[in-house]
């Protein structure tokens, strides 16, 4: 191109020279991609004199606007026009047919789809395809050259030059914004594995889950279901991105318990879905919906938007789901993390797993020692009281006094008794037949009460039965113990029921028809029970029950730890009253 002088500086072509080289070097500053994506929109607009400017980001289907970056519109006018363009009219040619085109008055093209209300009136455009390596980013779109009527040649190559600088700006933005994605969800994985191993119950774990599912996804909500064997998933954890608490409970379809059981037909077909399923409301058939409608109760939002189904897997086991929910204008970034969640659902599998290990090994070293302290107390303590015993049932013989042979008497009948209630503790401390599972444990220990009550209790557990630890469980049997030992001695009930939920609160009902409350001995008993749930910050409740017996619930924060209140362990005090 020859080099044109003007009599009042320097040659056009050199001045479209430096402003293009300006205009590269304004785009190539910085890393933070949206930053970069309003420099190239700027930088445009100054290079050919453009009234209005704006650079649209393609949708990863490649059919529609996902994001539209303006420059010439003030916030007010924005905000007046409304919903931002998704591609249709002139703007949809450069989507169907990506290259550089000119147009002299947009409102007349036979494409033109029209302008909305509050939109200021254009003429002249320019644009030109962004391309990242080969493929499309976006388009850039200008319109209203100032100075002259249409946009020239030379401003079509110096704006063609532009894109294609800023396609390279745009892949290192992108890289970087990459790296800082990865970074995130590798630090979300690390709190949530961290707080698998450290906490004393998976269900802390979970609701750390779904925070930070919530926090790196952009999500509006997100609830956490475990599997349980034979049985439908229960939600054990929900997060919800606003100041408003997520829904205690909630019901899917005629079921549920709990925070929700993913029960009913509709829910069948993805139970135990392998690869993440992203579901837009209206887009499917009407199992789709009832599915939204479920996680939308859970979660507590108002409005039904992109869910995803996202299963969480230790190697081949399918262990629960992530049901994650977002805003009806975010399917694009719904779309765009799925990988990503996929990914951190199986690293949450796997700490899952390696959490269980942690906690098994525990239990097992917690009932080593048991059955070493029940040892010893048999080996040691059981025959020194023996030995003592037999000691003063010899000197009685040579008490002359009757009151000094009544004490010795009364000391060796005392002994008996704490012989026998060691024996029933070490009998406690080893079972003679461990059994698997919480649930199977409580049941047996149910179970175990049948002839000293004259009849068998009924039992019950539900929610997760893996969510509480080994501490918390053995407070929990002791609480049914006492229950059960002091409806055997003062309820001379028929009938007994015992009903454990696991949720948010561990919750323990035990329900007699017997005689009610009656002598202090009763309550006495029931001083332990108190002081445990104290010491966890829970409550423990006697009540009367029409027309006849009476209910005890003990209830303590899933999540609690045992504080000192006086109470020295679960061990520390006679379970029977």
């Amino acid at each position: 191109m020859p080099w044109h002088t003007s009599p009042d500086g320097p040659p056009r072509t050199a001045l479209q020279a430096e402003g293009l080289l300006d205009a590269v070097l304004a785009v190539s500053t910085g890393l933070e991609l949206s930053e970069v994506l309003r420099r190239i929109v700027r930088s445009a607009c100054q290079l050919v004199g453009a009234r209005y400017g704006a650079l649209g980001v393609l949708a990863p289907d490649r059919d529609h606007l996902m994001e539209f970056i303006t420059h010439g519109l003030t916030d007010e006018q924005r905000a007046e026009i409304g919903d931002l363009p998704r591609g249709h009219g002139v703007l949809g040619l450069l989507i169907r047919d990506p290259r550089p085109r000119r147009i002299g008055d947009i409102r007349t093209h036979p494409d033109s789809y029209g302008f909305p209300p509050h939109h200021p009136p254009m003429a002249s455009f320019l644009g030109a395809p962004i391309r990242v390596r080969d493929e499309v980013f976006g388009n850039l779109y200008l319109a209203d050259t100032e100075g002259s009527a249409a946009f020239t040649e030379e401003d079509e190559s110096l704006v063609v030059a532009l894109a294609g600088a800023a396609g390279v700006a745009i892949e290192n933005a992108r890289l970087y914004e990459r790296s800082r994605a990865q970074r995130r969800w590798a630090q979300a994985i690390g709190d949530v594995s961290q707080a698998l191993l450290e906490s004393e119950t998976e269900l802390d774990a979970m609701a750390v889950t779904a925070e930070q599912v919530c926090r790196v996804a952009g999500a509006r909500g997100c609830a956490v279901a475990r599997d349980r064997e034979g049985d439908a998933p229960v939600v054990v954890a929900v997060h919800r991105t606003d100041d408003e608490p997520a829904p205690d409970r909630f019901m899917a379809g005629d079921h549920g318990t709990g925070l929700g059981v993913l029960d009913g037909p509709h829910w069948e077909a993805v139970r135990d879905v392998r690869h993440s399923l992203l579901l837009i409301p209206g887009e499917e058939r009407a199992a789709v919906a009832a599915i939204v409608d479920d996680v939308r109760a859970m979660t507590g939002l108002d409005k039904p938007g992109p869910t995803a189904l996202v299963p969480v897997t230790a190697g081949v086991g399918h262990v629960g789901l992530l049901l994650v929910t977002w805003d009806a204008a975010d399917a694009d970034t719904a779309s765009e993390v799925l990988g990503h969640l996929d990914d951190f659902a199986q690293h949450v599998g796997l700490a899952l797993v390696a959490a269980s290990a942690q906690h098994d090994r525990a239990a097992v070293a917690m009932f080593e020692d048991r059955e070493r302290i029940a040892r010893d107390m048999h080996d040691h303590v059981i025959q020194r009281l023996f030995a003592t015993g037999l000691s003063l049932q010899a000197g009685e013989r040579l008490a002359q006094h009757p009151v000094v042979r009544g004490r010795i008497e009364e000391a060796v009948s005392e002994l008996d008794l704490a012989i026998k209630d060691i024996r029933r503790a070490i009998y406690q401390l080893t079972p003679a037949q461990p059994v698997a599972g919480l649930r199977g444990r409580l049941a047996e220990l149910v179970a175990g009460y049948a002839d000293v009550l004259g009849f068998g209790a009924r039992f019950s557990l539900s929610g997760e039965a893996t969510g509480i630890g080994p501490a918390l469980e053995m407070d929990v049997s002791a609480v049914i113990r006492e229950a059960l030992a002091n409806v055997a001695r003062h309820a001379h009930a028929t009938e007994a029921s015992v009903r454990v939920f696991i949720g948010p609160s561990i919750e323990v009902v035990v329900t007699d028809d017997g005689t009610g409350l009656g002598n202090g001995d009763r309550r006495s008993g029931l001083a332990n029970l108190a002081e445990r749930a104290t010491a966890r910050e829970g409550r423990c409740e006697v009540e009367a029950v029409h027309p006849h017996g009476t209910r005890l619930t003990w209830s303590v924060p899933a999540g609690s730890a045992a504080r000192h209140t006086g109470w020295t362990g679960p061990w520390s005090r006679e379970e029977h009253g």
